[in-house]
């Protein structure tokens, strides 16, 4: 026999009515049910939502949110505690169908195994949607940056996007079941390569063979040499040896 379902139909919402009420994509929606992030009734071929329950949802992740971002300040480590956030921040920026990209400094600190340090957050991802959680999380904006004194927290986040080559060799981390994206390791070796030999940043050069040294093992030289200019070229030949 078959188990019957008392359900009041009336409030009942479709995948354009919650796409709506959320703000959300209806591909966003359809990225969820295949998740099992979002309680549904199926009717027929058609997924449907009850308002109650997406209303509990939305509160219950609110106050995951909240203590996600409280637990910011119990994390010693820096680099532990700035991948964190950007787990938190790239959860958040789902909804936009925004993946921000974790560049600069702490990219260089991440490839290094924490042995660059830097206070800031860099990210490439477009300004106006991770302006609008930033705010929600109540930081303020000074200058480049955007600042939360309480959680120690400092991101600057250029308006720009990578390019689909740097895309496609991105390093991919989980924490705490959320991702975070980072510029390829031969990307940030370019960038510091192009800091040296364009603006004879010896640093930079330092940092660039440290980051090598520490990824031998899965470093594409071929597409190092690909990207780079001809100068940059005949120091990458120095050192690849």
């Amino acid at each position: 026999m078959p188990i019957v379902y008392n359900i009041n139909m009336t409030k009942l919402m479709s995948v354009k009515e919650l796409a709506e009420y959320l703000g959300y994509t209806q591909r966003t929606i359809y990225n969820m049910i295949e998740r099992g992030d979002i309680p549904f009734v199926k009717i027929g071929k058609e997924y449907r939502f009850r308002g109650e329950d997406i209303d509990k949802l939305i509160s219950g992740k609110a106050e995951k949110k909240q203590r996600g971002l409280e637990y910011l300040k119990s994390i010693d480590n820096p680099l532990e505690k700035r991948l964190y956030f950007l787990g938190l921040l790239t959860k958040a920026l789902e909804k936009y169908n925004v993946q921000p990209v974790l560049i600069g400094g702490n990219a260089v600190e991440f490839y290094t195994a924490g042995g660059y340090a830097t206070n800031d957050i860099d990210i490439a991802a477009p300004s106006e949607p991770v302006d609008k959680v930033l705010k929600e999380w109540e930081f303020s904006k000074e200058g480049r940056f955007w600042i939360n004194e309480s959680l120690d927290i400092l991101i600057e986040a250029p308006a720009f996007s990578l390019k689909a080559h740097q895309l496609d060799k991105l390093t991919e981390i989980t924490i705490d079941n959320m991702k975070v994206f980072i510029i390829g390791v031969e990307d940030i070796v370019l960038d510091r390569l192009n800091a040296y030999v364009h603006w004879n940043s010896k640093d930079d050069l330092m940092w660039a063979r440290e980051i090598i040294a520490n990824n031998k093992d899965s470093f594409d030289w071929d597409y190092l040499l690909k990207e780079a200019d001809d100068k940059v070229k005949k120091e990458i030949k120095k050192l690849r040896g």
